[in-house]
C-alpha cells in the first residue's frame, strides 16, 4: 500500500490529511465514571438484640409451684411429660404458637405456662418465648417477682417498643411481660398492633415455641378473640373447683376455632409425689 500512496502523492492526487483520514478510525476509550464508597455502608451491621437479663430465685419459684428449673421437686416430671407430647404435636403439625387459658380464675393456667416453659427452656437450643396477655390481671411478672421496665399492653397501646417489654430469664427463655390492669384489652388483642408484636417475636427473638398465657375464657372475650391467632391452645382446669358444664362449653368453643391441642388437669391430689420417682 505504501508505493501506491507514495506515487498519489507524488501525482498531487493525495496529500497528508487526507492519508490520515483514510486510517481506520480507532474507537474512542471510554472510562467508567468513579463511584463514591461511603464507607459507614460498608461495616454497617444490623444492630445486634440486647435485652434486659434477670436472675430468678429458685426457692421463690418453689413457693409459687414453678418446680421445672430447679427440678428438685419430683412433679417437674409431670410438666417434662407435658412437653414431651406438645413438642410432638406442634412437631408433627409444623406449629410455633401455644395459647394456654381456663375456663375461670385460678384454674392454674400461668402455674401450667411457666412450667411447661423452663421444661422446654431446658432442652439444648430449643428458645422458647413467653408472652402474658392477660391484660387484665397479669400474672408472670409477679409470680417470678419481676418488675418490667415496659408491658405488652404499653406496645399495644404505642406508649413502649417491643425490645423494652422483652427480658431473658434464662439463655433459651425470654418473657413478654404485662403490668397493671388494661381495660379495653379485647380491642387491643385483635387490634392490628398485635401483627407488629407477632413480627418482632419471630424475626427479633427467632424463638422455636411461644407460650401465649390468655385469660380465662368465661372472664371476658379476650381469649376467644385471641385463639384464632395461634396454631394451638391447652385448656387448664382444676380438679374439684371447674365444673363439667365449664369444661363442656369452654371446650367446645375451642374446637369450634380448631385450636385444641388438649385438656390439662390440675390440682389432683390422687398422684402422690413419691409416685414420681423411679
Amino acid at each position: 500500500m505504501e508505493h501506491i500512496k507514495s506515487a498519489l502523492k507524488k501525482a498531487g492526487v493525495l496529500d497528508e490529511t487526507v492519508a490520515h483520514a483514510t486510517e481506520t478510525p480507532r474507537p474512542a476509550e471510554r472510562r467508567l465514571p468513579l463511584q463514591k464508597v461511603d464507607s459507614t455502608e460498608v461495616s454497617a451491621k444490623p444492630e445486634e438484640l440486647v435485652l434486659r437479663t434477670v436472675e430468678i430465685d429458685p426457692k421463690h419459684l418453689e413457693r409459687k409451684r414453678i418446680v421445672s428449673k430447679s427440678m428438685d421437686d419430683p412433679n417437674y416430671i409431670a410438666f417434662n411429660l407435658l412437653r414431651t407430647r406438645v413438642r410432638q404435636a406442634m412437631s408433627d403439625n409444623n406449629w410455633k404458637s401455644l395459647a394456654i387459658t381456663s375456663p375461670t380464675p385460678n384454674c392454674g393456667k400461668t402455674m401450667v405456662t411457666l412450667n411447661l416453659a423452663f421444661s422446654l427452656s431446658r432442652n439444648p437450643g430449643l428458645k422458647t418465648v413467653v408472652v402474658d396477655l392477660d391484660l387484665r390481671r397479669p400474672s408472670i411478672a409477679p409470680t417470678l417477682n419481676i418488675e418490667p421496665d415496659r408491658s405488652i399492653a404499653q406496645f399495644l397501646l404505642g406508649r413502649a417498643e417491643a425490645k423494652d417489654c422483652f427480658l431473658k430469664a434464662d439463655e433459651n427463655l425470654t418473657l413478654g411481660l404485662n403490668s397493671g390492669h388494661t381495660p379495653a384489652s379485647s380491642e387491643l388483642l385483635q387490634a392490628p398492633k398485635m401483627l407488629e408484636l407477632f413480627e418482632f417475636i419471630n424475626k427479633e427473638l427467632s424463638p422455636e415455641i411461644i407460650l401465649f398465657d390468655l385469660p380465662p375464657m368465661r372472664s371476658s372475650d379476650d381469649a376467644l378473640g385471641f385463639l384464632p391467632r395461634v396454631d394451638t391452645s391447652l385448656l387448664v382446669v382444676a380438679a374439684g373447683m371447674t365444673t363439667t358444664a365449664e369444661v363442656d362449653e369452654c371446650e367446645l368453643q375451642i374446637s369450634e376455632l380448631e385450636k385444641l391441642l388438649g385438656i390439662v388437669l390440675n390440682k389432683c391430689e390422687t398422684v402422690k409425689s413419691e409416685d414420681y420417682y423411679y
